[in-house]
């Protein structure tokens, strides 16, 4: 049953989450300012340091682990190779397993118990010291070591290239949500100054749109995806400036579209997609909305179809029509404006004002597809309907 050939995804592992592009959208700031801290390490063997910080879905993992690809990339061509070693921490859970996933670099088949942390930290420090290659630590989401460690792993490895090796330095490099610098013991913000930090804003909805049309590219066969969809997904993730929800997003319209005889991916699957991970419109919501509000917003779902906005113009030439349907007296312009108003505000609808020869509001749903808003409106009217 999964065996037939797909005819919108040409390579699922490009949308993975671990899977990191050759050149990494609106991240070449960022690269440079790396290139820049991570210089003596790569021309004269030299210990470095790199504070990564940022929220959710901005590319630190991504850049982090791009930019150390790279530069073990010419530190080999010139014949002085470095090592990389990344651990999640968040993932490994405590202090004893992010030294652990360190020591299997070395040893893959060192156990997981019977050792104390304190243990674990000698038999570390001494595969470190017979090390010959420099190695590059990177600690992902170490924010959650602070305030747990045993023996202050981020110090102890800070340390480690103080004159205690003779043949090769050990580098560090934190990715962080949370600016922890401040938290640090005053040795270790001695390593990690603040001109180390490296910062991720939040993407932009236009640098979001880059980023799924570059992976589209890489992920989605030509021509199966359109123009619209991928405005939709940067909208979407824009809300959250989040990288990471654009992929998703991208991924899951995707698989939906697979299941459709359309051949494409439209603004109906992104749509479903947004439903599935997260969405604004609840049965609360819609429960809420009186009468005529319901009605007008069924007039918005049922004129949106596979377009990424409507006209407000568009919207009310349905509305007077599914009123003529409900069998109520439509309302005028600014009465149904006021309920478009009072929808956005809960999230079930967004508006925009555009100038093309005039001025024109323009609405748009984000978060469920239209049928399946119809579909939900149409049943809880008939229920209403049945209760009068």
């Amino acid at each position: 049953m999964f065996e037939s050939r797909s005819t919108i995804i040409a390579d699922a592992s490009k949308l993975d989450y671990d899977y990191v592009p050759k050149v990494l959208v609106d991240r070449d700031g960022q690269m440079r300012d790396l290139e820049v801290l991570f210089r003596p390490l790569a021309l004269d063997g030299r210990a470095c340091s790199a504070f990564l910080t940022g929220s959710v879905g901005t590319g630190k993992t991504a850049t982090a682990k791009r930019f150390c690809a790279d530069m073990g990339d010419y530190c080999r061509s010139k014949g002085k190779p470095i090592e990389v070693i990344f651990v999640n921490c968040r993932n490994r859970g405590s202090e004893a397993f992010v030294i652990l996933q360190i020591i299997r670099f070395f040893d893959p088949g060192y156990p997981d118990r019977g050792f104390s942390v304190e243990e674990m930290a000698r038999v570390l420090r001494n595969h470190l010291q017979a090390n010959k290659r420099n190695l590059v630590i990177v600690l992902d989401e170490a924010d959650s070591l602070i305030g747990k460690s045993q023996i202050d792993l981020i110090y102890q490895l800070t340390r480690f290239s103080d004159g205690a090796l003779d043949s090769a330095t050990v580098s560090l490099m934190l990715i962080s949500q949370y600016p922890i610098i401040d938290r640090l013991d005053e040795a270790s913000r001695s390593t990690f100054r603040r001109s180390n930090t490296v910062t991720f804003n939040r993407y932009t909805e236009e640098e979001l749109l880059r980023i799924v049309k570059a992976r589209a590219e890489e992920a989605i066969l030509p021509g199966r995806i359109t123009d619209d969809s991928l405005r939709q997904i940067a909208t979407s993730a824009a809300e959250y400036g989040d990288a990471r929800m654009a992929i998703e997003l991208l991924d899951r319209a995707a698989n939906i579209a697979e299941g459709d005889d359309l051949g494409e991916i439209d603004v109906e699957h992104v749509r479903a997609a947004k439903a599935m991970i997260y969405s604004n419109v609840t049965e609360s919501k819609l429960m809420s909305l009186d009468s005529n509000q319901r009605i007008a917003l069924l007039a918005i779902a049922r004129a949106m179809k596979t377009n990424l906005a409507i006209p407000i113009s568009t919207a009310e030439k349905t509305y007077a029509v599914v009123c003529e349907e409900y069998q109520t007296t439509p309302r005028k312009h600014t009465q149904f404006w006021t309920y478009i108003q009072k929808m956005e505000g809960q999230g079930l609808l967004r508006t925009e004002v555009v100038s093309d020869g005039g001025r024109t509001t323009m609405i748009s749903l984000p978060d469920i597809p239209s049928k399946v808003l119809a579909m939900k409106l149409e049943s809880l009217m008939e229920v209403k309907g049945n209760e009068m």
